[in-house]
C-alpha cells in the first residue's frame, strides 16, 4: 500500500512538472524573441536533463531547465534561471547564471536491492521511513558559455555552484532512536554523490527557433 502511495504521488509531481515546463514552452514560441530547447546528460549523478531558454532582451534571456534523476535519489528538478549575457547578442558568447528551483526525489535506502524497510526491535516491528519522498529546495550561480551556428545547433556548457536543501528527515521516532546512522549516511551522499552536489557542470545540445 505505502509503495502504490508512493508511485501515485510520484506520477502527480512528474505530471506537474512537465504540464508547467509544456505550458512554458507553448507561451514562449509565441513571442518573436530567440528560444531555444536543448537537453544533456549528468553522469556523476545520472540523469537526463531539458532546457526551455526565452532571450527577451538583447543581453538576457530566462528559461526553465528540467533534470530527472535515475538512480538512488530517483525524481524530478525543476529549476527556472535568468541569464545575462556579456556579448552583444543572446545568441552566443559568455554570461552569467542565477537560477532556483524545487525537486521531488526518493529516499535512497528505500531504493536500494534488498533493503528492508521495517526492523524489529524488543520483540516488536517497526517502520523506518514515515514517508518515501522529500521535497529538496535551492539555487545557485555560475559562468557559462553559448554558440548558435548559423542552421540554428546550439552548443552550450555551464559550470557553478549550487545548494540543495538536504532529504527531510523522514525516519520514524522508533528507527531514529534505535540508529542515528541511517540518516547521516542519507545526508552524506545525497552531497557527495546525488542531487544536492555542489558542482554544477552542464553540457547540452539543442536547436534555436
Amino acid at each position: 500500500m505505502i509503495k502504490i502511495k508512493y508511485i501515485c504521488k510520484k506520477q502527480k509531481n512528474m505530471k506537474k512538472l512537465f504540464t508547467l515546463l509544456l505550458v512554458t514552452s507553448v507561451c514562449l514560441s509565441t513571442s518573436a524573441q530567440s528560444n531555444s530547447l536543448t537537453a544533456g546528460i549528468g553522469l556523476l549523478n545520472t540523469k537526463v536533463r531539458v532546457q526551455l531558454e526565452h532571450g527577451f532582451a538583447d543581453k538576457m534571456t530566462t528559461g526553465a531547465n528540467l533534470s530527472y534523476y535515475l538512480v538512488n535519489w530517483k525524481g524530478p528538478r525543476l529549476e527556472g534561471f535568468y541569464r545575462y549575457y556579456f556579448a552583444d547578442d543572446n545568441e552566443k558568447g559568455a554570461f552569467f547564471q542565477a537560477k532556483a528551483g524545487v525537486g521531488f526525489f526518493s529516499n535512497v535506502l528505500d531504493d536500494l536491492d534488498g533493503y528492508v524497510t521495517t526492523f524489529e526491535l524488543g520483540g516488536e516491528t517497526y517502520d523506518i521511513f514515515e514517508k518515501s519522498t522529500f521535497t529538496t529546495v535551492g539555487g545557485g550561480i555560475g559562468f557559462g558559455y553559448k554558440y548558435t551556428a548559423n542552421g540554428g545547433f546550439v552548443f552550450e556548457t555551464t559550470l557553478g555552484y549550487a545548494f540543495w536543501s538536504p532529504p527531510t528527515d523522514n525516519y520514524t521516532d522508533e528507527y531514529q532512536a534505535y540508529s542515528e546512522l541511517g540518516y547521516a549516511f542519507e545526508t552524506i551522499g545525497y552531497y557527495l554523490v546525488g542531487p544536492g552536489f555542489p558542482l554544477d557542470f552542464q553540457l547540452k545540445f539543442g536547436y534555436s527557433f
